[in-house]
């Protein structure tokens, strides 16, 4: 049943199937959005329904189903196409948004169900398979590791007398690249047998033979390519760009990018992070930061990852102030800063001798709402011991002990050398309360101090003057009795 407002809703005099297309697309609530669509095909004669019901179009069908299915209502996405039967009058109608449907199982992680409702169509649905139909499935499965059903699949088609089309050789042939433990020679002899391969079976070829550290075959692979007229894309260059930076031939990835953009192929934020994030892991910080400059001259705003490589890089290189810099203009474009990349600037200025600096960055991290999780608490307790060391080194005593107590606080925990450091420390100091105040915090962990942490203390309080007479005071009467 439509919400009420919904009901309410003031129809134009004439309904056309265009005008219901702009306005299911408009409505950014699903489920609104396919009480709206059946409120204007239904047959009401309600005075808040449309003047007549309309036929709607196999696009609107498709993209509600697919923006159900995306919102993780795939019942209610099944049960549209399953009413739409009754409107489309030709089968042929209803298969867009029922590859729709199918694909949108896929992106939701629901590949069985895909194969369910492919194998149901024809009884369910009077849709009988067609090739397209069974290279969605096909799709589907490899997407998610379900080989052996794909491969019993393939066998379905070429028996129900389908031939494969070159887009089902290119799902055949990401399956044989992606599966490591699968042959690449393989992968070679399926794409040679392909009667009419596209730019997809190239790029699928080659980033498997990159994966295998066939390099020269890849390349060779490329260079055919070009010279069967077949142009090469975006993802063809970021592919053969993306490998070469990992191996650090960095001048023929950056020779390549040079290329691609001279073909006229503008690169995507994936080719600039990618080439980015090579590098700066090969030493040549300065040049990513002129990719990131020219990144947002061409409007491609860089991600949290592409950022991540560059401040790395820069830290790695001891140039922590472009390394500030660059955080800066992450946080101005938007761009929340994640642990991980917090970490990398603290650890480098921690590293630089600079813990007072680290100090602001761990508390600003704090105030972001930066908090730990089972996936990053290993991070977070690394991050925070290694601000404490620096500033016992530094002397700091009390901002070491102020992020100590905000470590407890935050439930981080603190690791028996940093515990060791800090008794160490704080006794030298003549802080003796804070001292004891740390081994009462180990013992409530139970983190046993050992000799080293005892004989600290325990040196640190005897040294003190008046501790020192009534102990030799108290020997003296035990001397006596």
């Amino acid at each position: 049943m439509p919400p009420a407002n919904l009901i309410r809703t003031k129809w134009p005099k004439t309904l056309t199937a265009e005008h219901l297309h702009r306005l299911v697309r408009a409505e950014r609530d699903p489920r609104r959005a396919l009480a709206l669509f059946d409120a204007a095909t239904a047959a009401s004669v309600s005075t808040s329904a449309p003047p007549a019901p309309i036929l709607p179009s196999p696009d609107t069908v498709s993209l509600l189903t697919s923006r159900l299915a995306s919102a993780g209502l795939l019942p209610l996405a099944t049960s549209l196409l399953s009413r739409s039967r009754a409107v489309f009058p030709s089968a042929a109608d209803l298969e867009p948004p029922f590859l729709t449907l199918l694909r949108a199982f896929s992106r939701t992680h629901h590949p069985l169900a895909a194969l369910q409702l492919f194998r149901s169509a024809p009884s369910a649905l009077s849709l009988p398979h067609s090739a397209r139909s069974y290279t969605a499935v096909l799709a589907a499965l490899v997407a998610h590791s379900h080989l052996p059903l794909a491969q019993s699949l393939l066998v379905d088609m070429r028996a129900a007398g389908f031939v494969p089309t070159t887009a089902t050789h290119n799902v055949l042939l990401k399956a044989h690249c992606s599966d490591a433990a699968a042959p690449i020679d393989d992968a070679v002899r399926l794409f040679r047998n392909i009667p009419k391969p596209d730019a997809c079976s190239y790029n699928t070829l080659m980033d498997g033979l990159f994966r295998r550290s066939r390099r020269a075959e890849a390349q060779e692979l490329f260079s055919e390519m070009v010279a069967n007229d077949i142009a090469p894309t975006v993802v063809t260059y970021t592919t053969v760009i993306s490998w070469l930076a990992r191996e650090g031939s960095l001048d023929d990835a950056l020779e390549m990018f040079d290329e691609m953009v001279r073909r006229g192929i503008a690169p995507n934020v994936v080719t600039y992070s990618s080439l980015i994030d090579g590098l700066c892991k090969g030493g040549r910080a300065a040049s990513s930061l002129e990719l990131l400059d020219r990144m947002v001259k061409e409007v491609k705003p860089p991600n949290t990852i592409t950022y991540s490589s560059v401040i790395n890089g820069l830290c790695k290189e001891g140039r922590l102030r472009e390394a500030m810099e660059v955080l800066d203009r992450m946080r101005l474009q938007g761009r929340k800063p994640d642990a991980g990349l917090f970490g990398k600037l603290i650890i480098g200025l921690c590293d630089a001798g600079r813990p007072v600096e680290a100090a602001n960055y761990l508390d600003e991290m704090v105030l972001a709402g930066v908090q730990a999780n089972r996936v990053t608490w290993s991070l977070h307790v690394r991050i925070n011991d290694a601000v404490v060391t620096a500033l016992c080194a530094k002397g700091e005593v009390g901002r070491a002990f102020r992020v100590y107590q905000s470590m407890r606080t935050r439930g981080i925990s603190t690791e028996p050398s940093t515990f060791h450091l800090l008794v160490e420390f704080f006794s030298k100091k003549n802080n003796l309360d804070k001292a004891a105040h740390v081994v009462l915090d180990m013992l409530s962990e139970r983190c046993i101090p050992d000799i080293e942490t005892w004989d600290v203390i325990i040196s640190g309080y005897w040294s003190k003057k008046k501790v020192r007479q009534e102990a030799e005071e108290m020997w003296n009467q035990l001397r006596v009795i």
